[in-house]
């Protein structure tokens, strides 16, 4: 397909494998992202290492999609076109590599980049200003890049220092989701330590096979409402909602920080005999919440606030969530809410909060209802997240990245040095950016780096850090 005015997607090759995407990937929300992910590692690794085992990767039975081309077929719609075989005319990764021959820290953006501080919680910068390192020049910003060039799905560019490197890889969010990532991270490390044997192979197998998208018809036959049926946001309450917030979301700057926070909490029930398991990132997701509504609400406040809890729906669907064992490499999330007063968030303590995070994660986690989530996706324009809520709410995102794992992936046969080689290299920093845009608030659990710290990651209005930075200040911690 081609625009009258812009440039022509390139000609289609007989020997293809054209599919569609799968049901839940062809989302309008994921169609308009392209994601940066970076991780630092504290040495030295061979480049070509790095591109020739994710190259290795992309030939693995059911790994062919990261190779696939995007197009857009005669009725406008997106589908795969894998190439027959990978080859350097038409390779699987989109590869670049740019080397600086300093050290890290003598570079003037890169020597920027956060790191550890021990005794307390701190704002460590905005990951956006990194932007220029991580983007290679020509690299895509938005699904009609991919649509007008015959490039795999996933990009790799690597940042040599002469002590440091740093991985960045990119993709449409089309491809798959914060498990997916997981996933493929642990099959990229499995192949350069030589372990193909331990390469799983994903849910579906690659495009074109029989069983590719077995959940496509996830949603058609729910057996009970969703909980917050009654609150569901229809078109007249989005548009007040939108036009409540056209301000924060149309006009106004996204401010991001990475905090890394030494926590060590639990949340025990104040007042109350009932003690439900909570998470660290419960806790964590809580004590951002109090800190950001307290910032910006009176304490007597009746105004709802929305936490929107990202979560993947593979556990509740029965599928494994480890992404060493049977990976299904897709978008497979839901969105788990929490409705509260501000004044409810604000005068009780972290505690409370995170047990309510938690209760809404148990209530609505199970299959059922699960089933009932993606009933209402399905039913919207565009498979758009349905709302809960009212127009003059306050939404908060909160996810959870620990159980992808993403501290985990040790590249040591990468290592250049052999010293480096014998020892484990594991990242010390991670981040991601999503092109064109960012949501105006919210906040993610990145997970712990191999020090113990965690690393967490927030996004908020222009003009509103300044306020978080003090009541961090303010506190020790929780």
């Amino acid at each position: 397909m081609s625009s009258w005015f812009g440039p022509k997607a390139p000609s289609r090759v007989p020997t293809d494998t054209v599919a569609p995407l799968r049901f839940w990937d062809d989302a309008v929300l994921l169609k308009s992202l392209v994601v940066y992910s970076l991780a630092r590692y504290d040495s030295l690794l061979d480049a070509e290492k790095l591109r020739s085992s994710l190259e290795r990767l992309a030939s693995i039975k059911g790994w062919k999609k990261l190779g696939a081309r995007l197009r857009k077929n005669s009725k406008g719609e997106i589908e795969y076109h894998v190439p027959e075989t990978f080859t350097a005319e038409r390779p699987a990764i989109a590869f670049s590599h740019a080397k600086h021959d300093v050290a890290i820290n003598a570079h003037p953006l890169a020597s920027q980049l956060p790191r550890p501080n021990p005794t307390r919680p701190i704002i460590a910068g905005d990951p956006e200003i990194f932007t220029p390192l991580l983007k290679p020049e020509g690299a895509p910003t938005k699904i009609d890049d991919y649509l007008v060039q015959d490039r795999g799905q996933l990009g790799l560019h690597v940042v040599s220092f002469l002590d440091a490197t740093l991985v960045i890889l990119y993709y449409n969010h089309t491809s798959f989701d914060l498990m997916g990532w997981g996933a493929l991270m642990t099959a990229w490390t499995h192949v350069l330590h030589g372990r193909e044997d331990q390469v799983a192979t994903p849910v579906g197998g690659d495009p074109g096979s029989d069983d590719f998208d077995s959940l496509s018809s996830l949603g058609t036959n729910p057996t009970e409402p969703h909980v917050l049926q009654k609150h569901l946001m229809q078109t007249a309450g989005l548009v007040g909602y939108g036009a409540s917030n056209i301000i924060d979301l149309a006009f106004r700057g996204k401010e991001n920080r990475i905090i890394l926070a030494e926590l060590q909490a639990e949340a025990t029930a104040s007042g109350s005999s009932e003690k439900p398991f909570v998470t660290e990132a419960d806790v964590l997701g809580a004590w951002w919440t109090k800190l950001a509504v307290t910032s910006l609400m009176k304490a007597d406040s009746s105004r709802t606030v929305n936490l929107q809890y990202a979560a993947s729906a593979r556990k509740a669907l029965g599928m494994s969530t480890d992404p060493a064992k049977d990976p299904y490499f897709s978008n497979l999330f839901t969105m788990l809410y929490t409705l509260l007063p501000a004044s409810e968030i604000i005068q009780k303590p972290v505690s409370h909060l995170a047990r309510e995070i938690r209760r809404s994660v148990v209530e609505q986690g199970t299959r059922e209802q699960v089933e009932a989530y993606f009933a209402l996706q399905r039913q919207a324009a565009g498979k758009m997240v349905p709302f809960f809520g009212d127009a003059g709410m306050h939404l908060m995102t909160l996810s959870n990245w620990g159980k992808a794992d993403l501290y985990g992936h040790d590249f040591s046969p990468a290592a250049v040095s052999e010293d480096d080689a014998e020892k484990s290299q594991y990242p010390s920093y991670i981040q991601t950016t999503q092109l064109p845009f960012n949501f105006p608030e919210g906040f993610c659990v990145i997970g712990q780096d191999n020090a113990k710290n965690f690393w967490l990651y927030g996004f908020r209005i222009a003009g509103y850090w300044d306020k978080v930075e003090q009541a961090l200040r303010e506190t020790d911690g929780l």
